[in-house]
């Protein structure tokens, strides 16, 4: 990981307080969020976009959004079962709506070895929309490098 930018457009609803990588070693990069949900968020939805920069970042792979709420109550989606397969041990968000209080995700790192999907050598950002009642919360861009193992 390379960067991570997090932004509250609603500051009344979604305190953000830690968005950060932290250097671990030369090949290990970790992210850790830390952010408050200040009133209860029951139908949360999440658009997941994938880019790949390539003369600036262009739409690359997937864009898809799901209903957070009810993947949480029975997970359904594979796609997104492998991307939440990725950080849910590194997370509280494991359990079903409302949402309220502390959401934390604390030193994540990508493994590639739970990537089903091969891709090419790159620059990449995965873009989280969170929408909480159909308005649109907060962002988080996760900006990455992949290398290909030849």
């Amino acid at each position: 990981m390379t960067n991570a930018v997090c932004t509250s457009l609603n500051k009344s609803w979604v305190a953000i307080h830690e968005c950060r990588l932290r250097a671990i070693n030369r090949h290990k990069t970790t992210f850790n969020f830390n952010g408050t949900i200040l009133h209860p968020a029951n139908h949360i939805s999440l658009r997941y976009e994938m880019f790949q920069k390539a003369n600036g970042y262009k739409p690359w792979l997937f864009n898809t959004t799901i209903d957070a709420c009810r993947y949480l109550k029975k997970s359904f989606n594979p796609f997104v079962i492998m991307v939440f397969n990725l950080y849910k041990e590194f997370t509280n968000f494991n359990h079903t709506c409302p949402y309220m209080g502390p959401q934390i995700v604390k030193g994540f790192y990508l493994r590639s070895n739970l990537l089903p999907l091969t891709m090419p050598t790159g620059d990449y950002l995965l873009a989280l929309s969170w929408f909480f009642d159909a308005k649109l919360q907060f962002l988080t861009n996760i900006y990455f490098v992949f290398k290909e193992d030849l």
